[in-house]
């Protein structure tokens, strides 16, 4: 007996290393990584954290934000981290990439904990913080984007959850206040947590409802119900969601400079493409591609370090398929938090599914939009692994055990792959450090280059982005509104490899100043 419970001691403590190691991993990674792989998109939060620094607020009127207007994101945290490091932009992003990584295993674990799945849950929230596929390291541990609809998903789940258990009328009141709220400021970020886990779990605990209803009558204690309870609250959680989005639709899209999704419509029902973006949410987990992976970066060799330890992947992918499976065969012989979880991720994906394959933009629809259900993916696995009947613990720490070294194997691949071929391009130290030296302080750059130098930089080159080298219009997409108006003073123009093999009309005004091997050249404007 002694024995089983220093082992049980031994592997509760070996849970909380790994949550701890992933956690150390990422912020590893962001140290070793965080300058070389540097995308515009990734830049584009770190200038405007700086620019709302200066203005104070969390909105900008003189900023032109992209397709969507998120008042809750990454740059409430890159604002403190340029405040703790105002001279290191890079420190900046690896204090505020630290503290969002924290607060997305916070989050799992305050999830966990009101869905009786406490037994897993640093193995779990562990696995959350690990690059275990493309898209993970890319929106999610270098990114950080989707890190922060992550948040919102399991910290909504886990006021849900919490308000199924009948407790005193006050901490149900304030219970449903909190979530309330979460739900309302994720709905001011867009519409994007509407269809990845509102709708879904709105239409989820619907179900739930009928079936019970369909079994039995409810009785006179209807009231308390799980069903009845999870339907209300998910209904508070839809309603206070949607009057988020629709105050982010009429008001503030009123105030602010973005491009929202209005445009989108509903094309043919195509089982097909169904099927093609449940292909794209199942190689989240560490598939070494997808199609839009696979045109961006080009196709993994399967004999190659990546395309083997990627092949871990399809197990994973496998693991979500079969727990999901088993969690809904199951039924009611769950716990009702259990049978939610697999409820939800399977209306998850019908009701994205649909979404993303029939919508008129789906080509522009990759697989980092399943993202936010990826924590739903987690916590099935972690169900079903706590509740299938094993007779020995020890089986379940060798599946745990298995599973674990699953998520290395396909984090260390996609980590791999990434570095060799990052989707747009990375290399551009040489060329910001140079410019820098020579004391240059504004240029002109395309979208994928713009925002990095500045960043590069740490804010010393205020850079213009411009629809095409050639005409030199500002685009009014992620950066400072005030750039309709060009740089004055000395200027530069950075021209990324294969931008000069077109008729560029203001090169007789220009002077090369700087090229490198790769193709990059600098022209600095005549005055």
């Amino acid at each position: 007996m002694a024995e089983k419970k220093a082992a049980e001691r031994v592997w509760r403590a070996a849970g909380w290393v790994w949550l701890a190691a992933a956690w150390l991993a990422g912020v590893a990674l962001m140290w070793r990584f965080g300058r070389s792989l540097l995308d515009s998109d990734m830049a584009s939060e770190m200038v405007l954290a700086d620019l709302l620094n200066r203005e104070g607020g969390v909105l900008s009127q003189n900023w032109y934000y992209s397709t969507e207007l998120r008042v809750f994101c990454q740059q409430l945290l890159f604002k403190l981290g340029l405040l703790v490091f105002p001279g290191s932009w890079h420190a900046a992003r690896m204090l505020a990439q630290g503290l969002l990584s924290a607060l997305l295993a916070g989050s799992y674990l305050f999830f966990a904990r009101g869905a009786g799945l406490w037994k897993s849950a640093p193995w779990a929230a562990g696995a959350l913080l690990c690059p275990f596929g493309f898209w993970q390291l890319y929106h999610g541990v270098l990114g950080g984007f989707y890190f922060v609809h992550m948040t919102f998903v399991l910290a909504s789940l886990g006021l849900a959850v919490r308000l199924v258990r009948p407790v005193s009328r006050l901490r149900t009141a304030l219970t449903a206040a909190a979530l309330a709220l979460v739900s309302f400021a994720a709905g001011l970020n867009g519409v994007r947590l509407l269809m990845n886990l509102y709708v879904p779990l709105a239409a989820g605990c619907a179900l739930l409802l009928l079936l019970r209803f369909l079994q039995a009558p409810l009785g006179a204690d209807w009231a308390e119900r799980p069903q009845v309870r999870a339907f209300a609250a998910a209904l508070l959680a839809c309603a206070c969601s949607l009057a988020g989005y629709l105050i982010n639709r009429r008001v503030l899209a009123a105030a602010y400079s973005f491009q929202d999704q209005s445009a989108r419509s509903w094309t043919a029902l195509s089982l097909t493409g169904i099927l093609e973006v449940w292909g794209d949410f199942l190689a989240l987990f560490g598939y070494p591609a997808d199609r839009w992976q696979q045109a961006a970066t080009g196709a993994v060799p399967l004999f190659s370090l990546p395309g083997l330890l990627g092949a871990a992947g399809i197990l994973l992918a496998g693991a979500v398929v079969l727990a999901l499976a088993w969690l809904l065969k199951q039924g009611g012989a769950l716990p009702f938090a259990h049978r939610l979880v697999g409820v939800t991720l399977a209306a998850c994906l019908v009701v994205d599914g649909v979404a993303f394959a029939c919508m008129n933009d789906g080509e522009a629809i990759n697989g980092s939009y399943w993202l936010p259900v990826a924590p739903l993916a987690i916590a099935a696995v972690a169900a079903a692994a706590e509740a299938f009947p094993l007779r020995r613990p020890a089986l379940r720490r060798a599946l745990a055990g298995c599973l674990a070294a699953l998520v290395v194997c396909v984090s260390t691949g996609a980590t791999l792959r990434f570095a060799a071929a990052p989707p747009h391009g990375g290399g551009l130290e040489t060329v910001a450090g140079w410019l820098k030296d020579q004391g240059y302080t504004r240029g002109w750059a395309t979208f994928w280059q713009a925002n990095v130098i500045t960043e590069l930089t740490d804010g010393a080159i205020e850079m213009w982005q411009t629809e095409d080298l050639a005409s030199l219009q500002m685009r009014p997409w992620l950066q400072k509104t005030s750039h309709a108006a060009p740089p004055e003073g000395r200027a530069f123009v950075l021209a990324a490899p294969g931008e000069i093999n077109q008729s560029l009309p203001w090169a007789g005004q220009a002077e090369v100043v700087w090229s490198d091997e790769a193709g990059r050249v600098v022209f600095e404007l005549k005055q």
